[in-house]
């Protein structure tokens, strides 16, 4: 005997459970429990965390059980004696840090756009900057301004633009600023150029050195999309003497590092800090003066930002930088 076809009703009952799915709202995720997962990722450690975000264990674990609810799955695997991210975990944790970093930047620029209360000045500096500038520049504003916290972040090159820019910093002391639309800037100071080297180097002995003299060795350069304006002004020092060898590496590698155990050299300003394993040479003819200048974004500056452009005209006073 030929069986009957299932019945048609099945389908409609099933599109309607299908809309009946979408309809549900998505869970609302608080900003709160995100930083109390992003605490306990750090720690793995509920006792830790609880300490560090100024909470008992209780709320924790319940913030994070009830995170896990809102997204039906697990984020950690725990037993009496660890706390483990699972892969869902981990997936959260990227997400959460990167939401949280942006929530910060945003409140930071809407503080500065609405001219904010004097709170915590948050300084992003490159590595020449920090200890070319800042301690002198931190000196007048402890003086004048003793009310004031100065936060310090250190960011290599060009990534200092791009803290004061979307708001993780408040202003920036940096090597060379880019000419841009959306950042201003202030000369705080001037530095001559030297070779540094290592101690065995042919022209190590030297009171001085010329572009030319330089030019037979190996220059190593950092790479133009960490400090373009740097890069750019020590390549145009060698315009009319071309090195013998050029070798582009991040200065805290080892192919830095073995460029410059190979008769290699690098230019940086007078006042940038040296390793113990080098020595640098004044060079006589170079040409260029590398600018070390305070930044900030044109559209958000900061609330003090008159107090401190007189700090840093007298800082430079002070110490002679211009």
């Amino acid at each position: 005997m030929q069986e009957e076809p299932e019945s048609s009703s099945a389908a409609p009952t099933q599109l309607h459970d299908l809309r009946s799915l979408r309809a549900v709202p998505a869970p609302t995720v608080e900003f709160r429990e995100l930083r109390y997962f992003t605490v306990l990722c750090d720690e793995l450690h509920f006792g830790r965390a609880a300490e560090r975000l100024h909470i008992s264990q209780s709320p924790l674990s319940q913030s994070i059980a009830q995170l896990e609810r809102k997204l039906a799955t697990r984020l950690l695997e725990r037993s009496s004696r660890h706390v483990q991210l699972t892969a869902a975990g981990e997936v959260l944790r990227e997400h959460a840090e990167r939401l949280l970093r942006e929530l910060d930047d945003a409140v930071g620029a809407t503080r500065r756009a609405g001219g904010g209360e004097l709170g915590p000045l948050r300084v992003a500096t490159g590595p020449v900057a920090r200890v070319a500038v800042l301690p002198g520049l931190r000196h007048v504003l402890d003086e004048r301004m003793p009310q004031l916290v100065v936060d310090v972040a250190d960011m290599a090159g060009d990534d200092v633009v791009e803290a004061v820019l979307y708001g993780s910093a408040d202003a920036g002391l940096m090597l060379c600023v880019p000419d841009r639309d959306d950042v201003e800037s202030a000369l705080v100071r001037v530095d001559g150029a030297v070779a540094v080297v290592r101690p065995g180097h042919p022209l190590a002995e030297r009171d001085s050195v010329t572009v030319a003299e330089l030019a037979q060795h190996m220059l190593v350069l950092s790479p133009r999309n960490v400090a373009k304006g740097a890069h750019d002004l020590v390549v145009a020092m060698f315009h009319g003497n071309r090195p013998a060898a050029t070798r582009v590496a991040e200065g805290a590698s080892g192919a830095s590092w073995d460029a410059m155990h190979a008769d290699g050299f690098a230019v940086m300003p007078a006042s940038a800090a040296v390793s113990g394993d080098f020595v640098t040479v004044r060079i006589s003819d170079s040409g260029i003066e590398f600018p070390i200048s305070l930044v900030w974004s044109k559209a958000t500056p900061p609330a003090v930002l008159g107090h401190l452009l007189d700090a840093a005209d007298a800082a430079a006073d002070l110490n002679g930088w211009r």
